[in-house]
C-alpha cells in the first residue's frame, strides 16, 4: 500500500490522499488577496491531483519536477495552460535532474509570482526506495539555494521522503533556504 501524498484529490486507485494541502493553500492564498501563486513540486512523483485542482484557476501556476515514468504514469508532458511537467527518467544523473529543476525554476520565474508554495517531496533521493532517482544530500542544499535565489516569498509543505535520511535531506534544504 502506497503512503499518503499530494497526488490525488480524493482515494482513488491512484493513491490515497484525502485533502491536497498545497493546493488548499494555493486557493486560500488566492481567496485572500494573492494575485499569482506558484506551486513547485520537486516530489519524485507527479503531482496528478495538484494538475487536476489548479487546472485553469486564475491566478495560479503549477510546475512539477518528477521521475517518469514512475507512479502514477501522468506528467509525462505539459498538459494546458498553467500546468507545466518537466519529466526526468528513472536513472538519470543528477546533471540531468538539476537541469530539469533549473528550467523549471526559470519557467516559474517569468510567471512572476507573488508566493511560491512549494511541494518538497525528498523520495528523488538517491538511497529513497520508492524511485530511481539520483539526487543526493547536497542536491537538496542547492534546491533551497535556488528558490531563495528568486526573492520570492514561499512556503513549503513536506510531502514525500521514506528513506532513513529524511532529517538530513529536510534539513540541508533549510539550509539552503535560509542561506546557509
Amino acid at each position: 500500500m502506497r503512503p499518503p501524498g499530494h497526488h490525488a484529490v480524493r482515494e482513488t486507485p491512484m493513491g490515497f490522499c484525502y485533502l491536497n494541502n498545497i493546493a488548499i493553500a494555493a486557493a486560500h492564498a488566492l481567496a485572500t488577496g494573492t494575485k499569482r501563486i506558484a506551486v513547485f513540486d520537486f516530489d519524485v512523483h507527479h503531482g496528478n491531483g495538484t494538475e487536476d485542482i489548479l487546472r485553469d484557476m486564475p491566478g495560479a501556476a503549477f510546475y512539477s519536477i518528477h521521475e517518469y515514468p514512475c507512479y502514477p504514469g501522468s506528467g509525462g508532458t505539459n498538459t494546458r495552460g498553467n500546468c507545466f511537467n518537466y519529466p526526468v527518467a528513472p536513472f538519470s544523473s543528477r546533471d540531468d535532474y538539476r537541469a530539469a529543476l533549473t528550467k523549471a525554476l526559470e519557467d516559474l520565474q517569468q510567471f512572476k509570482p507573488e508566493l511560491i508554495a512549494i511541494s518538497a517531496g525528498f523520495d528523488a533521493y538517491a538511497n529513497d526506495p520508492l524511485a530511481n532517482s539520483p539526487l543526493e544530500t547536497e542536491d537538496f542544499h542547492w534546491i533551497g539555494a535556488q528558490l531563495r535565489a528568486l526573492g520570492t516569498p514561499m512556503v513549503s509543505l513536506l510531502e514525500g521522503g521514506y528513506s532513513d535520511d529524511l532529517p538530513e535531506l529536510i534539513f540541508a534544504y533549510l539550509k539552503g533556504i535560509n542561506g546557509k
